[in-house]
């Protein structure tokens, strides 16, 4: 197995990471992808493509696979004094025309709705400031051939060596994800529903310590 950050991905990189999260969460057993898009799975290329491209502004991007090219799982980061999306620069590499091309409905979703209520809910359930004081680990995915090998531990483990103590945190909407990080050490600091177009969803927000 080989774990490696992609400090100033290529486009074939991003294209390759982006097709792995767009793969990982079509198997995913939530419907919370489906609220995010507003029904409409076409977009979520589209959608991994800019915050992948936010991360390589902002963030860290790390993958791993069985050979040096080969990226079968993908972890998207933002450390300490950064978060994502919070820069004009991260939002124009491609967040601002991906919601520029949302229907109306869902971009009111997003912009009234979502942002502000996970905002708040994340604030209150870690502390103010939490999230940018530690590591938050916004993306995490496993190509549907690739699962259950330990790779995305893996990707846990790349920026766990290098947080030194500092918080680790994470949100995520289904329950076999919350066993998978509580093997890890991740602790539940709690949970809200998120209602969009696929229905009703429990969001978990998880850290470490």
């Amino acid at each position: 197995m080989l774990v490696r950050q992609l400090s100033h991905p290529t486009d074939s990189e991003l294209e390759q990471a982006a097709a792995v999260l767009t793969a990982a969460f079509a198997r995913s057993p939530d419907t919370f992808g489906h609220s995010m898009m507003g029904g409409d799975m076409s977009l979520d290329p589209l959608f991994q493509m800019a915050g992948l491209r936010a991360g390589a502004i902002g963030g860290e991007i790390w993958v791993a696979g069985f050979s040096p090219s080969e990226i079968c799982a993908v972890a998207l980061w933002f450390g300490p004094g950064s978060d994502y999306l919070a820069t004009e620069e991260q939002r124009a590499a491609g967040w601002d025309d991906l919601v520029a091309n949302f229907p109306p409905e869902l971009k009111q979703w997003w912009l009234e709705y979502f942002i502000p209520r996970a905002s708040t809910w994340s604030e209150s359930c870690l502390g103010k400031g939490t999230k940018t004081k530690g590591w938050h680990l916004h993306l995490l995915g496993t190509s549907p051939d690739h699962q259950h090998k330990g790779l995305a531990a893996a990707l846990i483990q790349a920026v766990e060596s290098k947080a030194n103590g500092l918080p680790m945190v994470l949100e995520t909407t289904n329950d076999g994800n919350v066993t998978f990080y509580k093997r890890r050490g991740f602790v539940v600091r709690g949970e809200t529903s998120i209602v969009g177009s696929g229905g009703e969803i429990t969001m978990t927000c998880m850290s470490k310590p």
